[in-house]
C-alpha cells in the first residue's frame, strides 16, 4: 500500500490498465448494466432537444465518418464527433447519473466506451470491462477533488476533471494499454483537462455550457489516451508532483486514500445515484420529500395554496428559488418549476420544454411554491462518507386552500444506494428508460436486452444498430 502513497499515478495506471472483469464482483458489473440503459435513455432523449443539432453539427466539425453511432441520428459519424455528441447528449438535461459529490460523468463513460468499441470492434464483455474502468478512474479522481463546497476558493467547479478521466479509462482498457502507457496517458490526460470554471456567477439565467460540456471533457481524456499510443508522453507523476492536479482543482485538503485505497476492493459504482428527474441532483432530495407527502392524498393542483420547500443552505439560493426561468437550463436548476412538473404530472421528457412559459397553470404554481433554508438540513456535512455527500435533509409542506396540508422529510432522494427504500434496480432505470427513450415498444425492448445482456453479445454493433433513429 505505501507504494500507492508514494506513487499515486503509477498505482492507478497499474490497476486501470489491468482490470479484469473476472475480479469485479457480480453487483458491480450489474451497475455498470445499468448505467449503460440509463445513459443512452438520457441520450436519446435529448437527441429531441434544442441541444441535439449543436451536438451534431459539432460532431461533422469534428470530421466525417461512418464508423461510430451518433445516438438518435440515422447514421454514424467519425469516433471523435460521436465521443463529442454522445457525451455532450448524456449530460445536457441533468437526468443522468451523480457520483455523489456532485459529478456526472457516467453517461461520458458510456459514450466514451460506445464509440470506441464501436471503431474497434469490441466484444460486450470487453465493452462492459471499459465502463467499469472508466467509472472507476473518474469516480476516484472525483472522491479526491471532493464536492466544490470543499474546494480552498469554494467557487470552483471542477467537474470536467472527472469525466476526462472517465474517458481515459475508457481508452486505457479498450487501448490494452500497459503500465507504462496508461501512465502516460493520465499525464496528457491531466495536462489537457479543461479547467475548473467558475459556473456562471449568481445569475439566474443559466446557459447551455453549465458547469462543464462533458462532450469536450469525455473527447479530452480519449484524446490523451490515443496521443500516448501515437508516442506522445505526459507528465508521468500527474497526482504526485506538487502541488499536484488534486490541489490545483481547488481542493483544500487532499486524501490520498480517496484516490488510490483500496484499489480492487472499493468500487466506484457501488455510489451512482441516478434521477428519476432532469434537474440537478441535490434538488431531488426536496422533490423526493414532495412525492411521499402526496404520495396517499388527492392533490388537485388548482387547490393548492402554496408548498413550502425547507432545504440547506446550497438550494435555497436564488437560481434554485427561481419561479420564473427563462432559459432550458435555468428550468433544470428552478425547484418551483421542478414542483410545478410534479404536482401537474408531467412527463418528464417534456419538463424542460419553453411552452411552459407559456402555460398559466405552470405559472401559477410556480409563483406558489417557497423556498427556504432550514438551519437542520445544514447537518449533511456531518455525514460525509470518503468525500461524498450523503444525508441531505429536505422537508415539503403542501397547504390546501380548504385548510388541509401534506408534510414529509426525508435525508435520501431517489435513486440513492444507501438505503433499500431509495435504491434503484433494474425494473426502476427500465421504467425510467421506457418513459424517456421515444422508442416504439418492440425497439425499447431490444435495447434492454442488448443492454442488460452486453457482455453475451459477440461485438456492440448489436446494440449500436438499435440506436441509430431517424
Amino acid at each position: 500500500m505505501d507504494d500507492h502513497r508514494t506513487d499515486m499515478t503509477g498505482a492507478l495506471a497499474r490497476f486501470i490498465s489491468n482490470l479484469d472483469l473476472v475480479s469485479v464482483p457480480a453487483k458491480v458489473q450489474s451497475e455498470a448494466r445499468r448505467l449503460l440503459l440509463d445513459s443512452i435513455g438520457c441520450m436519446l432523449l435529448a437527441a429531441r432537444t434544442c441541444i441535439a443539432p449543436v451536438s451534431v453539427q459539432m460532431a461533422e466539425f469534428l470530421g466525417a465518418g461512418d464508423v461510430a453511432t451518433i445516438i438518435g441520428c440515422d447514421r454514424r459519424g467519425s469516433t471523435a464527433g460521436a465521443l463529442y455528441a454522445n457525451g455532450r447528449l448524456a449530460n445536457c438535461m441533468d437526468l443522468d447519473e451523480t457520483f455523489p459529490v456532485g459529478h456526472h460523468f457516467g453517461g461520458a463513460t458510456v459514450a466514451a466506451a460506445l464509440a470506441l468499441a464501436e471503431e474497434q470492434n469490441a466484444s460486450g464483455a470487453e465493452f462492459l470491462q471499459a465502463v467499469i474502468a472508466g467509472y472507476e478512474l473518474g469516480g476516484r479522481v472525483a472522491s479526491a477533488c471532493g464536492a466544490h463546497m470543499f474546494g480552498a476558493i469554494g467557487r470552483l467547479y471542477h467537474f470536467s476533471v472527472s469525466t476526462a478521466f472517465a474517458g481515459a479509462g475508457v481508452a486505457i482498457r479498450l487501448g490494452l494499454q500497459d503500465e507504462a502507457l496508461a501512465r502516460q496517458t493520465l499525464g496528457i490526460a491531466g495536462s489537457n483537462t479543461p479547467l475548473p470554471n467558475m459556473w456562471p456567477g449568481k445569475s439566474t439565467e443559466l446557459p447551455h455550457s453549465k458547469y462543464q460540456d462533458a462532450g469536450w471533457a469525455v473527447l479530452a481524456g480519449v484524446f490523451a489516451a490515443r496521443s500516448a499510443t501515437f508516442g506522445a508522453t505526459g507528465l508521468s507523476a500527474i497526482f504526485d508532483d506538487q502541488p499536484g492536479l488534486i490541489r490545483m482543482c481547488g481542493t483544500h485538503h487532499f486524501d490520498s486514500d480517496l484516490l488510490v485505497g483500496d484499489l480492487g476492493a472499493r468500487w466506484m459504482l457501488s455510489d451512482i445515484t441516478y434521477k428519476p428527474w432532469p434537474t440537478c441532483r441535490w434538488m431531488h432530495h426536496p422533490l423526493t420529500a414532495l412525492l411521499e407527502a402526496i404520495d396517499s392524498a388527492d392533490v388537485d393542483p388548482a387547490g393548492v395554496e402554496r408548498v413550502v420547500i425547507a432545504t440547506n443552505v446550497l438550494l435555497s439560493g436564488a437560481r434554485f428559488a427561481n419561479t420564473r426561468p427563462v432559459t432550458w437550463v435555468s428550468r433544470q436548476y428552478s425547484i418551483p418549476h421542478a414542483v410545478a412538473m410534479i404536482l401537474l404530472g408531467m412527463p418528464i421528457s417534456t419538463w424542460l420544454d419553453d411552452e411552459h412559459d407559456r402555460n398559466e397553470a405552470v405559472q401559477e404554481l410556480r409563483e406558489r411554491v417557497i423556498v427556504e433554508h432550514w438551519d437542520d438540513a445544514d447537518c449533511y456535512l456531518d455525514h460525509i462518507v470518503k468525500g461524498q455527500l450523503r444525508n441531505m435533509p429536505a422537508r415539503a409542506t403542501v397547504i390546501m386552500r380548504d385548510g388541509k396540508h401534506f408534510e414529509a422529510e426525508t435525508e435520501f432522494a431517489l435513486g440513492d444506494p444507501w438505503t433499500s427504500r431509495t435504491a434503484y434496480g433494474d425494473g426502476d432505470v427500465i421504467k425510467k428508460f421506457r418513459s424517456i427513450s421515444g422508442l416504439s415498444s418492440r425497439r425499447a425492448d431490444e435495447v434492454i436486452e442488448a443492454a442488460l445482456g452486453i457482455e453475451q453479445l459477440r461485438d456492440v454493433h448489436g446494440l449500436t444498430r438499435l440506436l441509430r433513429v431517424s
